[in-house]
């Protein structure tokens, strides 16, 4: 998302709304990748030597179970705050690179398919979650 300053009146609130590719911010990770398009929704207020933006960002990503190695899919609804210091010369603000790291940190370290997923038998591989094994 890019903002053009120009367009800003100053110290009115300016509601903004884009949809972005998940390629177009490069989200794509070991083990987890983007699952749909990116909502942004953005307001900002231009003052006279800052940008102030508050967005909430929606998208959801696919990723493995750490245990079980199940697909499953996560929501991700965030909510915060960008300053951005401008100057008279300044004429577009780029979030891009803030809206992707954002984005992953949300990011599941470990992500679980329920928090009692038992995984997997470490002697045939079978899914627990299933059911127990024939394994002595």
């Amino acid at each position: 998302m890019k903002i053009e300053l120009k367009k800003l009146p100053e110290g009115e609130t300016v509601f903004l709304e884009e949809s972005r590719k998940p390629e177009e911010l490069d989200l794509e990770l070991t083990g987890i990748k983007p699952a749909s398009m990116i909502q942004i929704k953005a307001e900002a207020i231009k003052f006279s030597d800052a940008l102030d933006i508050h967005i909430n960002l929606t998208a959801k990503v696919s990723a493995q179970c750490w245990r079980c190695l199940s697909d499953l899919e996560i929501n991700i609804d965030k909510n915060f705050r960008l300053d951005y210091p401008i100057t008279p010369q300044d004429t577009i603000i780029d979030l891009n690179d803030d809206l992707r790291q954002e984005i992953i940190l949300d990011y599941p370290l470990k992500p679980l398919c329920n928090p009692d997923c038992p995984g997997l038998c470490v002697k045939c591989g079978k899914n627990l979650n299933e059911g127990p094994c024939d394994c002595s």
